[in-house]
């Protein structure tokens, strides 16, 4: 048989087959490509089987070519047929078999990225951070390639690459700097229930959080919160809470780097549910033969509002409770039955209910109905207090009047399981010790009081157990605590005991829930606890047990086990050097879960350093006080460094050293100096330098004081101060604290504190303090007060006015940013108002600066010079009253509604407060202007600011048809030259009017200023009542005292004021209210009104616009007919 076509993978081994059969048997031998094989120096990686087959391990790729196996023995020599190698090489690019993953890491910290990719050939691998190589070109790896990172403090990609000649890959890690996550948002309560609260909220972070713990505690508890860890949405329902009860919830959330901050807490309270148990202390008691009063205290666990108690009562105690007598009592505690059947035993049940549902009946009352019978005693309980004796209490019933006294009391008991009972009587008293009773036996016990008129009703039955006998328990170890005890006595086992159960629960420890070692085989009487906590009180009890259940348990052990060394160091050890030679150590107590025993004192390692490393061994000083919480170390080297540790210790030995602390002594200090002093009067004090001064000298403190005080610095020596000062920039805060103090009519005073030391940026060299009143637009007053005063007087206020205040500060560099605004309301002006208002002297002066302007008075002078007007002008004085108060007319009127169809609207006009005579009332209304915008404009805040020749020229439209009311308002003064008038508040002098009546020039209007701006809309008196109505309707169109209350205009806005009045002397005085709101009539499609120069200008620019156009037509027939006339010639 001879070889046949073989392929095979580079470095694989490939077995040419060659077998030939001859006599005698023939040699084989190989050839290949025609030449011999040569099978001795290739190391053996070419070898020839005793089969005669070729065998070729670790193919390379010259092993290919054409082989024949050649057969020779003494008769001849034979060939095969030639047969193909054929040695394939593989050719893989790279590919990453462990590409390189995302790491997320807290800033500072460091991590190891891996990178690994194959192929054929095999790759290198660097890596890349951008464009930037951070694998040296010489030193590239193959194969694999690790990144280790230190002190990352950005996050980054990095790129891995791998590279061969059948191509180049690349991979991405990211490594992520992360911080711990924001708190969340603030939880929302969405559903509750009695005992769960479900909650959402916003995760507040813009990464993704792993996992949210939800933080909860009862409202009224100190506790630490409980938590509920590994949420993962942002909804909860947080379940086991107590019905009707508040809790504080709050939210954490938690990224793989940790916990971050919680959430601001809510409080919320779960819904009611039924009480969850009975009224406690329910008692009674006769109030004669007929009549019983039922009390009783509130539930411990009401889970809601009590809405009331249902009372059942009966006579026959077998009956279910729903045959029984009923009675509802709310809003109290106690319930008066009558009717009761005198001499019978009554059993008495009470419930609570709430909004949900019914709770529990109390125990059964029993109550006999006879006149000085003791009611039953409550809160009867039994308590195991050895092994022969248990102690009865109980709380007495009430007692009434001298005559039903309670002599004594009877107690009934038995054993649990006999019939025959025993009766003792006892002197009044609240406990009872019962002796001599069998232990590991249950009895059950009855109490009743007794008074001279016989015994009252029994207690219900109760029952309790006396233990079983001697156990006893020590500690050998500090984490172990042996129990001993006897099996119960032989007549008590009830049966074959089976097994035993120690319960024991650590007093005071972190985990105070009651553990059980069961299943303890019943020949066993003794068992050793181990893995407790290192001194730890411990309450030990054993129960034995049969085939029926556990018996009674033994009476408590308590035990502690045995002390340890700390296994936790001190806490909050800190280190300050207090000079040269000593050092200052603190700190605090280990941890009480970790203290395993009593301290007895604290031991303090120190040792010098030297280049980071300790010089010789510690020195240990030991305090030997157990709550001595610092210690000054004396007699150290100056200008040196030192390690301090400090441990505590109990009798066991020493616990957990803290985290060495380091510190360096400060520089050395000069020896004292002599001092010498003479008494002249003064003290003359003078010293000798200091023999050694470590240094040079660099001043003296003095200190002196009497002896009985403390001695005072008096001052230090000579220092060398540099400063260093930065770029001055605006402040970057605003001044605290400003506040308005006594406010006046007209004044207050601003006070504020400096800007923020932090936000100043310079020195501050003013402020700016703007204010304005807030009903008023126009811009605010500004004032400007020089550093580094801290307040300010504002006047020339409006009394009875809110004014707005703000403030900045002001550094070379320029003011800060504006204080939020602060209100301040001045005071009204006292009902003060001007009486025997006369001229008194004239002058050839005029009284106003311009016509139709008014003088500002003080109120609280008498007279005022004015000066101005030409002599012989007609002058009509009016004296007017800023604070509205004489004419009762403080408050503005009112709109009651809105305009109707027909162009009207009712009005609420304002009361009239005032003792002064009033003649009369008008009602003023004013149009207001419309602006280009469409918006309607008010010139004036409030009736005082109108010009005398606002309130008279313009008030009427009407010409002579109302003169008749002329008698109604007439001029205060009348003068044709300047005067010297006594008057308070404001004086007003309109242009050119005549000594007539006011009320001519109200009802007339100046014919040429009507044709001059006839668009503009005029104020008019609507109406005049002699006593003021409660409301109006304004625009029905009837007349009222002789003046037309006109309609509404369609798209018109308005506003309208009451005018009094008075006669508080020889002359007449009117007082007004303030502005009612806008009032504005119904209009489809309103339109700006636009003033007389703006209608010239639509009527005169059409005008000109076609004498343009024609224009133009003209010059073009004029230019062609030019043309034409020059072609003809």
């Amino acid at each position: 048989m001879g070889p046949q076509l073989k392929v095979v993978e580079r470095t694989r081994t490939a077995t040419m087959l060659c077998a030939a059969s001859g006599n005698p048997d023939p040699d084989i031998s190989w050839f290949k490509d025609f030449l011999p094989v040569n099978t001795t120096n290739n190391n053996g990686r070419i070898k020839q089987l005793r089969s005669g087959a070729l065998q070729i391990e670790q193919s390379e790729e010259s092993d290919q070519g054409k082989y024949e196996c050649v057969a020779t023995n003494n008769d001849g020599t034979r060939y095969s047929a030639p047969a193909n190698l054929y040695v394939r090489v593989r050719r893989v690019p790279p590919r990453f078999s462990i590409p390189p993953t995302d790491n997320e890491i807290m800033p500072g910290g460091s991590v190891n990225i891996t990178c690994v990719a194959v192929g054929s050939p095999m790759p290198y691998v660097k890596w890349m951070l951008g464009a930037e190589d951070l694998t040296p070109e010489d030193d590239m790896p193959i194969g694999r390639n690790v990144l280790e990172l230190t002190d990352v403090r950005q996050s980054a990609n990095y790129t891995c690459v791998a590279m061969s000649t059948l191509g180049v890959i690349e991979a991405v890690a990211q490594i992520t700097v992360k911080a711990l996550p924001k708190s969340p948002g603030v939880p929302v309560v969405t559903e509750r229930t009695a005992t769960s609260i479900t909650l959402t909220w916003d995760s507040g972070n813009p990464e993704p959080v792993a996992y949210y713990v939800i933080q909860h505690r009862s409202q009224a508890s100190e506790d630490a919160y409980k938590e509920i860890d590994g949420v993962a949405t942002t909804r909860y329902s947080v379940g086991g809470l107590s019905p009707y009860s508040d809790y504080e919830f709050r939210v954490v959330a938690v990224n793989n780097i940790g916990r971050g901050p919680p959430s601001e807490a809510i409080e919320a309270k779960t819904a009611e549910q039924a009480p969850s148990t009975a009224p406690r202390q329910v008692r009674g008691r006769m109030l004669s033969a007929t009549t019983a009063v039922i009390h009783w205290d509130e539930p411990e666990e009401a889970n809601g509002q009590i809405m009331g108690y249902r009372v059942y009562y009966t006579m026959d105690s077998n009956q279910h409770v729903n045959l029984w007598e009923k009675q509802i009592v709310r809003g109290s505690n106690f319930l008066t039955i009558q009717g009761l059947i005198p001499n019978k035993t009554y059993y008495i049940k009470v419930l609570a209910y709430t909004s949900v549902g019914d709770g529990p009946l109390s125990p059964d009352l029993q109550i006999i109905a006879k006149t000085g019978v003791p009611s039953q005693p409550t809160d009867f309980k039994g308590e195991a207090k050895s092994e022969t004796s248990i102690l009865l209490s109980w709380i007495a019933p009430a007692q009434t009047g001298q005559d039903n006294q309670i002599l004594g009391y009877e107690l009934l008991y038995k054993k649990r399981d006999d019939k025959e009972e025993k009766r003792i009587s006892f002197e009044p008293t609240t406990t009872y010790l019962l002796k001599d009773l069998k232990p590991f036996t249950t009895y059950t016990f009855q109490l009743a009081a007794r008074s001279k008129h016989g015994d009252g009703a029994y207690t219900n039955e109760i029952s309790a157990e006396t233990p079983q006998t001697h156990v006893t328990c020590h500690s050998p170890s500090s984490t172990s605590i042996m129990v001993v005890w006897q099996p119960p006595p032989i007549e008590s086992q009830n049966g074959i005991i089976t097994k035993y159960t120690v319960q024991y629960t650590a007093l005071g420890g972190a985990d105070s829930a009651a553990q059980n070692t069961s299943d303890i085989p019943p020949e066993t009487s003794r068992y050793l606890l181990e893995r407790l906590e290192k001194w730890m009180e411990y309450r030990i009890t054993v129960t034995a047990h049969t085939d029926v259940g556990a018996g009674p348990q033994s009476l408590p052990r308590l035990v502690r086990t045995e002390e340890d060394v700390p296994s936790g160091p001190p806490r909050k050890v800190e280190v300050e050097a207090v000079n040269a030679s000593s050092i200052k150590v603190m700190w605090r107590s280990p941890m009480p879960t970790k203290q395993h025993g009593q301290i007895r004192g604290y031991q303090v390692h120190y040792v010098r350093m030297l280049n980071g490393e300790p010089v010789g061994q510690p020195v240990i000083k030991d305090m030997l006080i157990d709550d001595a919480q610092e210690m000054v170390i004396t007699e150290l080297q100056a200008e040196t460094t030192y390690s301090v540790a400090v441990t505590a210790y109990t009798t066991k030995g020493d616990g957990a050293r803290s985290k060495p602390k380091l510190i360096t002594t400060t520089g050395a200090v000069p020896d004292k100096p002599r001092l010498m002093h003479h008494h002249m009067g003064t003290a003359l004090l003078q010293w000798h330098p200091p023999a050694v001064t470590h240094g040079p000298l660099q001043g003296y403190r003095l200190r002196f004081g009497r002896k009985d005080v403390d001695p005072l610095t008096v001052g230090f020596g000579e220092e060398t101060v540099k400063e260093v000062t930065t770029n001055e920039d605006v402040p970057g805060g605003y001044p605290q604290a400003i506040a308005a103090e006594g406010a006046a009519t007209t004044t207050v005073q601003v006070s504020w504190r400096p800007v923020l030391l932090a936000e100043r940026n310079g020195n501050v060299v003013k402020y700016a303090l703007q204010y304005k009143d807030i009903n008023s637009p126009r811009s605010p007053s500004e004032l400007f007060i020089t550093a580094p005063e801290s307040a300010v007087v504002l006047d020339g206020l409006r009394p009875d006015t809110t004014y707005d205040i703000k403030m900045c500060a002001f550094t070379s560099k320029g003011s800060g940013p504006y204080s939020p605004s602060v209100q301040f309301r001045t005071q009204p002006l006292d009902q003060v108002f001007a009486k025997n208002f006369h001229v008194k002297a004239a002058t050839k002066t005029s009284i106003l600066y311009d016509n139709g302007q008014s003088v500002e008075v003080d109120g609280k002078i008498t007279q005022k010079l004015i000066h101005g007007p030409a002599a012989g002008d007609p002058v009509l004085l009016l004296l007017t009253n800023r604070g509205n108060s004489a004419g009762g007319l403080q408050h503005r009127p009112y709109l009651i509604g809105k305009t109707d169809s027909d162009g009207m609207v009712t009005v609420q006009l304002p009361p009239v407060l005032t003792t002064e005579k009033v003649r009369g009332y008008y009602i003023v209304v004013v149009p207001l202007k419309k602006q280009r915008t469409g918006k309607f404009f008010k010139p004036w805040d409030n009736p005082d600011e109108m010009n005398l020749e606002e309130r008279t020229h313009t008030w009427g439209e009407e010409e002579e048809e109302e003169e008749q009311g002329e008698e109604r308002l007439k001029p205060l003064v009348v003068m044709r030259t300047s005067t010297k008038v006594l008057g308070n508040f404001s004086i007003s002098a309109p242009r050119d009017n005549s000594p007539a009546d006011l009320l001519k020039e109200i009802n007339r209007t100046s014919r040429g200023l009507r044709f001059q701006r006839q668009a503009e809309p005029r104020a008019y008196v609507a109406a005049h009542f002699k006593d003021l109505p409660a409301e109006f309707k304004l625009g029905d169109a009837k007349a009222y005292g002789d003046f037309e209350n006109k309609q509404l205009q369609s798209g018109q806005e308005y506003i309208f004021f009451v005018l009094a009045i008075l006669e508080m002397s020889e002359n007449t005085m009117y007082a007004t209210s303030p502005y009612s709101d806008p009032v504005v009539s119904a209009d489809v499609d309103p339109q700006p009104i636009v003033d007389e120069e703006e209608g010239l200008i639509w009527v005169v620019g059409p005008v000109l616009a076609v004498v343009f156009i024609i224009c133009i037509v003209i010059a073009i027939l004029l230019y062609k007919r030019a043309r034409i006339a020059a072609q003809s010639d």
